[in-house]
């Protein structure tokens, strides 16, 4: 279903950390048997992998591998959901979407760093317990609440400012009615595609319809906004702009304004049971295998 694969068999993996083994005749700033973090297209999970010069950053100071292995896609996505695609200030209200993941717990800590009022949605008192950890301030179970009518209920009816939002399907429209007038919903997944049935099955119907039915005239007129982020696009035909967010990034770690988000770490021979656990959605954070 993930329609940026490469035909099968591939190597997944966007994201890694370890020591530069090669580098190519072009490249001038990252030499041999530095520790790196970097961008991958693809192949991560593997012993040896490549990337391009711009998606390649030496690891700050302290920080180990598998520290350095979460934070290229959660980090990079978040700031750049956040702060490149729109102005963010400490007037902001964000709601961020499957808070407890992790973009999610990315997200809310950049967004407390730029001053924001968070709002943030979980399925389960664990995961808003550990929202309210992270400094969100309002955490919403999306199973026993209406996101949208409480966080109407929440601003007096004024509404949110940015939305974060990982789901898709009905959860676009849903969130665009309650974004006040210069909000904008920033759209990075589809998670409510992805069942087993497949995007093919029938009960994926709404869900799809209700994302291909937004009116530009309804936006304009309401001065709201709808911007669509997939990192792996941005980096290959701008990696530029990766490289500053991937710098700027790296820049708040330094200054300890963020912190990694790792859930567990497996050895890469328990890579299903890996996998297994992110499908049940009971974790939070990142998911980390070493090759050992």
């Amino acid at each position: 279903q993930y329609y940026d694969a490469p035909p099968m068999p591939f190597i997944p993996g966007y994201e890694v950390a370890g020591v530069v083994k090669e580098v190519g005749s072009s490249v001038s700033k990252i030499k041999k048997g530095q520790k790196v973090l970097a961008f991958t297209d693809f192949g991560g999970y593997a012993e040896l992998a490549k990337t391009k010069e711009e998606g390649c950053l030496l690891l700050p100071k302290g920080m180990n591998f598998a520290q350095a292995a979460s934070i290229p896609v959660n980090f990079a996505t978040a700031y750049h959901c956040l702060h490149n695609t729109g102005i963010i200030n400490k007037t902001s209200r964000v709601l961020i979407h499957a808070a407890a993941g992790g973009v999610g717990l990315s997200a809310i800590q950049i967004a407390k760093n730029a001053g924001c009022e968070v709002f943030g949605t979980a399925g389960s008192d664990a995961k808003l317990s550990l929202l309210k950890e992270y400094g969100v301030d309002h955490p919403i179970n999306y199973r026993t609440q209406d996101f949208a009518q409480e966080v109407m209920r929440i601003t007096d009816n004024e509404g949110i400012d940015i939305i974060l939002d990982s789901i898709g399907g009905a959860y676009i429209k849903k969130g665009i009615k309650i974004l006040r007038p210069n909000g904008r919903m920033v759209s990075f997944g589809v998670a409510a595609l992805s069942s087993r049935g497949g995007l093919g099955s029938l009960t994926l119907i709404p869900e799809v319809l209700s994302m291909v039915t937004l009116s530009a005239i309804d936006l304009l007129s309401k001065s709201k906004s709808f911007y669509g982020v997939n990192m792996k696009a941005l980096g290959d035909a701008r990696p530029d702009i990766l490289r500053s967010i991937l710098d700027e990034v790296l820049k708040q770690f330094e200054k300890k304004k963020l912190k990694t988000v790792i859930h567990k770490e497996y050895s890469w021979k328990q890579i299903a049971e890996a996998h297994a656990l992110i499908e049940s959605r009971a974790s939070t954070g990142k998911i980390v295998l070493l090759v050992d």
